[in-house]
């Protein structure tokens, strides 16, 4: 099978047709990241990075925030526990269209992409607001996380783009904190909005308006305040060059500069450079390019790394997935129980007193709802978001021993997973609940032995792929916790510690991390 990309040519990128060039300090035949980073660092620059900060944090509401509507509307909505389970998880059904949304930013452009799956999914999860059934909601969350979950990719290739080599890794670096900061915001909103007493009916639409439904549209804000700050930034001058838009690139590059307090005319940079496949390659079909990427992940060499990395990348997101969406619905119904049992705290395990106040029981008509969730719950979802932000933030440090955190933290996980249930005391129970979802940590490591370990031209798509089996088990285990939980709530616990211990045998088996780059995957 012949290879693609195998003869590159190199071209000159020019925005003006005609080369009245003063000589001196104008600059020709610049590489692109060469051309950027002469834009300067100024206004323009603070607003892409807000811009993409906002949608990737709206994306993270949209996505995670989720879990506490779903609390918050059980009685409204009637809701039984395997209907929150399929609630919970229809968010990362929305990852099959990560490979349409990624070709189309690909052909499309990146802001075109944005400005769309942004509008769209603000659209959408702003109408949840406004379901009068627990399947209206599915529809409309289904419709919207399938937009906006292409977002969050879309941002990072915007931002990397557009952001100079000096400026770029702390910039994504802000956007990625900023997005982690989602779990403890969406737990402050409910704070101050779920106690607010609203109660008024909207006729048409059969629903009496409660404060679940206004902490719904105030999450989906974000995004629609993200799509409105990306039309007033350009498309990607990269991707406009690579389309062989050679005008529009230099104008969209000057205007970079004069935007960040650059003078007027002045941009140095007159033409730039572009590596580009031959027209012989380009001709190939989408299928045979499509194989030519695909077929070799799943062959020697890279079968083993691909079956490796994949693997645990379905252990690291649906741990942390899965028991992040029931966060609010198990923790709420914990305290409850807590607070109404007159029984000592000995006396009773955590699956005993989640299932103690069991939502899925039957609700009567003459059932009063409130909106409301126990304050103990927001309060830990506050301290929990809290703590895995300042918790990446320290693992950054010791990064460089990437197995060694890899294993401890799963480690961790396991472990947490037995004794949540089989301590019998409220405190240590919430602390082992929130330790098990500890492989949160572990995504950007996973993500480094995937840039290591493949190479170049296989490591996006290898990634992409890892990524959506990750969020498919996300899919498949908050469903399979809503069905089973009632009955097997301990049995879940001891299963899942099993799980994550079999990640602790195939991290073992990574090269270690002074040999990975002797394996010779990580060539172009």
């Amino acid at each position: 099978m012949k290879k693609s990309y195998n003869v590159t040519t190199v071209k000159t990128i020019s925005g003006k047709v005609d080369e009245s060039e003063s000589a001196g300090h104008d600059l020709n035949n610049v590489s692109y990241d060469d051309a950027v980073e002469y834009t300067g660092n100024g206004p323009y620059s603070y607003l892409l990075l807000a811009a993409c900060s906002m949608i990737s944090h709206a994306v993270s509401l949209d996505l995670f925030g989720f879990g506490v509507i779903v609390a918050a509307s059980a009685c409204d909505l009637r809701l039984t526990m395997a209907q929150k389970g399929l609630l919970s998880s229809i968010p990362f059904a929305g990852i099959i269209f990560a490979f349409p949304w990624g070709y189309y930013a690909d052909t499309a452009g990146r802001r075109r992409a944005l400005v769309l799956s942004t509008a769209v999914g603000f659209l959408f999860a702003a109408l949840s607001s406004l379901a009068n059934q627990w399947y209206t909601m599915v529809a409309c969350k289904f419709i919207g996380c399938s937009f906006s979950t292409a977002s969050f990719s879309i941002t990072m290739t915007m931002l990397g783009e557009c952001t100079g080599r000096l400026q770029r890794g702390r910039y994504l670096q802000i956007m990625n904190s900023i997005n982690l900061a989602s779990e403890a915001v969406s737990f402050l909103l409910a704070l101050y909005i779920l106690p607010l007493h609203i109660t008024f009916t909207i006729p048409g639409l059969g629903i009496t308006y409660h404060s679940w439904r206004l902490l719904t549209l105030v999450m989906a804000l974000p995004m629609g305040a993200g799509a409105l700050l990306m039309l007033y930034l350009h498309e990607s001058p990269k991707f406009l060059a690579s389309v062989g838009d050679e005008v529009e690139a230099m104008r969209v590059l000057r205007s970079m500069y004069e935007r960040n307090g650059g003078v007027k005319g002045e941009y140095p940079v007159k033409s730039i450079l572009i590596t580009s496949p031959s027209s012989k390659d380009s001709k190939e079909s989408f299928c045979s390019s499509m194989a030519d990427q695909t077929l070799p992940l799943f062959k020697p060499p890279l079968l083993i790394r691909t079956a490796q990395l994949f693997y645990l990348l379905l252990i690291i997101c649906s741990t942390n997935n899965v028991f992040v969406m029931w966060f609010p619905s198990i923790v709420n119904s914990f305290f409850v129980s807590l607070n109404n049992s007159t029984q000592s705290g000995l006396d009773m395990s955590f699956c005993h007193r989640v299932m103690e106040n069991p939502a899925h029981a039957h609700f009567e008509e003459t059932t009063v709802c409130t909106d409301t969730i126990s304050h103990h719950t927001i309060y830990c979802g506050i301290a929990y978001g809290v703590f895995f932000l300042l918790l990446n933030l320290a693992i950054s440090t010791v990064s460089k021993h990437r197995r060694i955190v890899m294993v401890s933290t799963l480690v961790v996980s396991a472990v947490s997973c037995v004794l949540v249930d089989l301590v019998r005391e409220p405190v240590s129970n919430m602390i082992f609940f929130v330790l098990l979802q500890s492989t949160s940590i572990l995504l950007g490591i996973a993500g480094s032995y995937f840039v290591d370990m493949f190479p170049t031209k296989h490591r996006a798509l290898a990634t992409s792929l890892g990524m959506m089996i990750g969020r498919v088990g996300s899919f498949a285990g908050v469903n399979l916790v809503g069905a089973t939980i009632a009955r097997y709530c301990n049995t879940i616990f001891y299963s899942w510690s099993v799980f994550v211990a079999s990640g602790i045998l195939v991290t073992l088996y990574l090269p270690s991390d002074n040999k990975v780059n002797s394996l010779g995957l990580n060539k172009s």
